[in-house]
C-alpha cells in the first residue's frame, strides 16, 4: 500500500514540477477596464455574477449573514476568476461597506476560485512535499518527538524548530520561485510533518552532543559544525567524519567544538583553568564521563572566593564539551528552568550560585543519573508533556552548594583558590582560543587510552558512582598513576561532602557531638523522639532550620541518615520500633567495624566543632 510519504515523494520528484501562489492576471490599462476577451454569452454571465455581488453588498448592511449565502460565494468566485479589476472594485466596495464583525480575510478565503487552490493551505501542502522529497521522516523513541535529515546536507532538524523554521523558509523561497511562506502556513505544515513522522516515518535514537553505537561500542561527538561533522572515537583511535551511523540534531544555541589536532596536549588546559593540581584528576574523568551516554554523571560543584575564576573556568571547561552561545546560565528560578535548559542543551551549566532550593537539588539528582520532567502539553488540553533527560552537569558559587543528601553522593566538589596575579581577559580568550585545538585533541588521546584500560579495571568494593569511578581508575592508570590513586582521591573527595553537607544541617551537627561523647559501638540514645530532641537542645547553635517539634526532628534525621551512617553515626528509625504511650521510639547508635558494614566511630576526642575524625579509610563508602 502506498503511503501518503510515498506520494508525495513521487510529486516531489517529477521534473519541471515547482508548486507557488497562483498567479493572477495583471491589470489591464484603466481606461480598458471592462476590456475583456470573453465569448459573449460568458460577459453576460459575468454581469450577473457582478449584479449579485453588489446587491448582496447593499442588502448585507442590515444582514451581514448574506456573505455566507452561496450565491455570493458562486458569484464573487467567478468574478475573480474572469475579472480581476471588476475583483478589486467589488473587493474594495466590500471592505467600506461591511459590518464590522465581518472579516475581509473570510470573505477572500471562501470565495476563493478552486483553481487558486485554499490560500495557506496550498503553501502548506508545498512546504509538506518539499520536505518530503527533501529528506528522512522520523521519531525519537524516546522523546518522540518529530525529525527530519535533510540527505544532501546529511543535517537532522527537529520538525517545528527554530533552525527547521529558517531551513524551510529558506528553501521554499528558493523553490518556489522567490515567494515567501508565511508563519501560518510553516504551522500547519509542520503540524502534518510532526504526524508524518509519527504514523508514517521509522523510529531512531536522537542524540543532542554524544552518542554510542549499539552495534559497534563506539562514541561519537557531534561538532556542530557548518558540515554536520561528527568524531569518532574507539579503543584503537578517534578520527573526524562528515558520515556516521547515529543521528544527531543541534539546538539553536549550540556552538562548533574546536578542530582537533592528533597528538595534541590536554596539560596545557590547567594554564588557564584555575583547578587545584589534587582535584585535576577528578575533573579531568568528570570530562570524559561527559562523552558517555551510556552511563549516570556526576555534577561538578566548583567553589572559590570572589577572584578564583570559577566562571571563567566553567565556561571554558565547557567549551571542551558542549560549546554554547551560553555556556554560563544565570541562578534557575525553579526545577522547570532546569529541565527546559536540559532539554535544549547537552550540559547543563549554571553560575554564580548563592543557593540550591532542595526542589532544584532533586532536579539535579535525576538530570545526572537519569530522570524526567513532566508538564502540561498545552492549557487548552489534559495531556502531560515528558521531557526524558540525562545530562552531566556544572555549577559554580561562593559557598557550598549541595547539601541534599543524594546529590551530595552523585558530586565531585573542587575548591578554586584565589588567584594572586590576572591577565587581561581578551589576552588569556586569545590565548585559550588559539590552544583550543591541541588540548581537545589531547582530550580524545587521553579518552581513546582510557578506553583501551578501562575493561581491566575492576574495583573490589566499588562506591556508589562505580561506573565514574571505574573510568577514572582506567584514565588516571593511563596517565601513568598508579593503581587505586584515582579511587582514594575520589572517596576522599566525596567523604569531604559527607561532611560539609552534616555541618550543613544544624540536628545532623547535634546528633554528631552528642555521639562523639560515646565510644564505638555505644547505644547514644533509645528512647522517644521527644526525648531526643530534649537531649539535643545543648548541642543547638542555631534556630535557623531547627525542629520545632517530635516530628521535624524525625524528618531531619530521615534526610541525613544515609550521612551520619557514613561518619560512623548508624540511626534506627521508629520503622519496626513499638509505640509506647510517650510517642515513637528511635535508637541510635555509634558505628561498630564489621556491623552492618559501618566504619568505627571516633572516640570522644573532638578537634573542632562539629566535625569528627572518620577512621579506617580503606574501608569505601
Amino acid at each position: 500500500m502506498t503511503s501518503i510519504m510515498d506520494e508525495l515523494r513521487l510529486e516531489a520528484e517529477q521534473p519541471g514540477e515547482i508548486i507557488s501562489f497562483p498567479k493572477q492576471n495583471k491589470p489591464n490599462d484603466v481606461h480598458h477596464v471592462h476590456h475583456v476577451h470573453t465569448l459573449e454569452s460568458e460577459q453576460k454571465e459575468l454581469e450577473k455574477h457582478i449584479m449579485t455581488v453588489e446587491s448582496v453588498i447593499e442588502r448585507a448592511k442590515v444582514n451581514a449573514g448574506l456573505y455566507a449565502c452561496s450565491e455570493f460565494i458562486e458569484a464573487m468566485k467567478f468574478v475573480r476568476e474572469h475579472a480581476d479589476e471588476e475583483w478589486v472594485r467589488l473587493r474594495v466596495r466590500i471592505k467600506q461597506r461591511k459590518p464590522s464583525g465581518v472579516l475581509l480575510a473570510d470573505i477572500d478565503d471562501a470565495t476563493r476560485p478552486d483553481s487558486e487552490g485554499s490560500g495557506e493551505r496550498n503553501v502548506a501542502a508545498a512546504l509538506i512535499k518539499l520536505v518530503v522529497g527533501c529528506g528522512e521522516l522520523f521519531y525519537d523513541e524516546c522523546s518522540r518527538e518529530a525529525f527530519v535529515t535533510i540527505s544532501d546536507k546529511n543535517e537532522t532538524l527537529k520538525i517545528g524548530g527554530s533552525l527547521f523554521t529558517d531551513w524551510l523558509s529558506y528553501a521554499y523561497y528558493q523553490d518556489s520561485g522567490h515567494s515567501s511562506a508565511s508563519e501560518a502556513a510553516i504551522k500547519q505544515a509542520s503540524s502534518a510533518l510532526s504526524g508524518l513522522c509519527k504514523f508514517e516515518g521509522g523510529k531512531e535514537r536522537v542524540f543532542m552532543r554524544a552518542a554510542k553505537h549499539t552495534q559497534s561500542g563506539a562514541y561519537y561527538l557531534f561538532m556542530a559544525d557548518d558540515k554536520n561533522r561528527a568524531i569518532e572515537v574507539t579503543a584503537t583511535g578517534w578520527r573526524v567524519l562528515d558520515r556516521y551511523p547515529v543521528k544527531f540534531w543541534k539546538p539553536s544555541s549550540s556552538s562548533a567544538l574546536p578542530e582537533p589536532v592528533a597528538g595534541g596536549d590536554v596539560g596545557r588546559l590547567w594554564e588557564f583553568c584555575n583547578i587545584p593540581t589534587d582535584d585535576r584528576l577528578l575533573v579531568l574523568a568528570w570530562m570524559l564521563d561527559s562523552f558517555r551516554v551510556d552511563t549516570p554523571f556526576p555534577v561538578l560543584e566548583l567553589n572559590g572566593v570572589q577572584g578564583s575564576a570559577k566562571s571563567s573556568t566553567q565556561a571554558k571547561l565547557r567549551s571542551l564539551i558542549d560549546p554554547s552561545t551560553a555556556n554560563l546560565r544565570k541562578a534557575p528560578k525553579n526545577d522547570e528552568d532546569v529541565a527546559v535548559a536540559a532539554n535544549n542543551n547537552w550540559m547543563v551549566s549554571y553560575e554564580n550560585l548563592s543557593y540550591l532550593p532542595a526542589r532544584i537539588q532533586d532536579t539535579f539528582c535525576s538530570i545526572a543519573t537519569g530522570g524526567a520532567a513532566g508538564g502540561r502539553a498545552l492549557y487548552t488540553n489534559g495531556e502531560e508533556s515528558v521531557i526524558e533527560m540525562k545530562r552531566p552537569c556544572v555549577i559554580n558559587g561562593i559557598p557550598s552548594l549541595i547539601t541534599a543528601q543524594d546529590l551530595t553522593e552523585r558530586s565531585i566538589h573542587v575548591e578554586l583558590p584565589r588567584i594572586e596575579q590576572y591577565l587581561g581577559e581578551v589576552e588569556l580568550q586569545t590565548a585559550y582560543d588559539s590552544a583550543l585545538p591541541e588540548i581537545f585533541g589531547g582530550l580524545l588521546d587521553l579518552f581513546v587510552t582510557t578506553l583501551s584500560i578501562l575493561p581491566s579495571v575492576k574495583i573490589a568494593r566499588p562506591p556508589r558512582m562505580v561506573d565514574f569511578c571505574s573510568l577514572g581508575e582506567a584514565m588516571a592508570r593511563g596517565l601513568g598513576e598508579n593503581a587505586g590513586v584515582f579511587t582514594a582521591l575520589y572517596n576522599e573527595n566525596r567523604k569531604e561532602s559527607v561532611l560539609r553537607s552534616i555541618e550543613s544541617s544544624p540536628v545532623a551537627s547535634a546528633v554528631l557531638e552528642l555521639a562523639c561523647t560515646f565510644v564505638a559501638g555505644a547505644t547514644v540514645h533509645d528512647g522517644t523522639y521527644s526525648e531526643l530532641l530534649d537531649k539535643l537542645l545543648k548541642y543547638k547553635h542555631d534556630n535557623d532550620g531547627w525542629p520545632k517539634n517530635p516530628k521535624g526532628l524525625a524528618n531531619a534525621l530521615k534526610r541525613n541518615m544515609p550521612a551520619l551512617q557514613q561518619a560512623g553515626v548508624v540511626v534506627i528509625p521508629e520503622q519496626g520500633q513499638k509505640r509506647n504511650n510517650k510517642g515513637k521510639q528511635i535508637v541510635i547508635k555509634t558505628g561498630e567495624h564489621g556491623e552492618h558494614g559501618e566504619r568505627h566511630f571516633a572516640n570522644s576526642t573532638q578537634k573542632e566543632k562539629n566535625v569528627i575524625e572518620l577512621v579506617d579509610d580503606k574501608e569505601p563508602f
